[in-house]
């Protein structure tokens, strides 16, 4: 450390007798403390807000846990309710049906929103690639790549 790091010279004529190098590299360390005090400073907030944000998704969880439990007990209760009318097996297959329905309906509009041919250009090119490794004829042919499909091919000599 420079000497001069904890003082600070009372007027600017004392500043002129210190020596120019000793002015730059008390820069320099003042400098370095700054910068590993500012890391010090962005990795404390980093626990901090990590911290706080793995309490959240906790909080969040066991809300929505208690919120599905509540969920399923008012349906019992209407299953109940409805037995007074008609046979209790009749009333919790009439409550559950509604669910039931929603659930195959939903799981077919996400079905259908999978990705049917993942990866395909790359699989395309990787392909390409591994048989011009094979034949030794298309090693030194250039590469042309397409951006429309970013898949690579080989010109054709004309």
């Amino acid at each position: 450390m420079s000497p001069f790091t904890d003082t600070v010279p009372a007027d600017r004529d004392s500043l002129r007798n210190i020596p120019l190098k000793d002015l730059l590299s008390d820069i320099a360390d003042r400098m370095k403390l700054l910068a590993s005090k500012e890391v010090e400073l962005v990795k404390a907030e980093i626990k901090a807000d990590v911290k706080s944000e793995l309490a959240m998704a906790r909080d969040l969880t066991i809300a929505a846990v208690c919120g599905l439990l509540g969920l399923n007990l008012l349906l019992i209760a209407a299953a109940l309710a409805l037995a007074t009318l008609v046979p209790a097996w009749a009333a919790f297959l009439i409550v559950a049906a509604p669910f039931v329905v929603l659930a195959v309906v939903l799981g077919m509009v996400g079905w259908a929103k999978r990705g049917k041919t993942l990866l395909a250009a790359s699989k395309a090119s990787f392909k390409e690639d591994f048989e011009g490794m094979k034949n030794p004829l298309l090693r030194n042919r250039p590469v042309e790549v397409r951006e429309d499909t970013w898949k690579a091919r080989e010109r054709r000599p004309e």
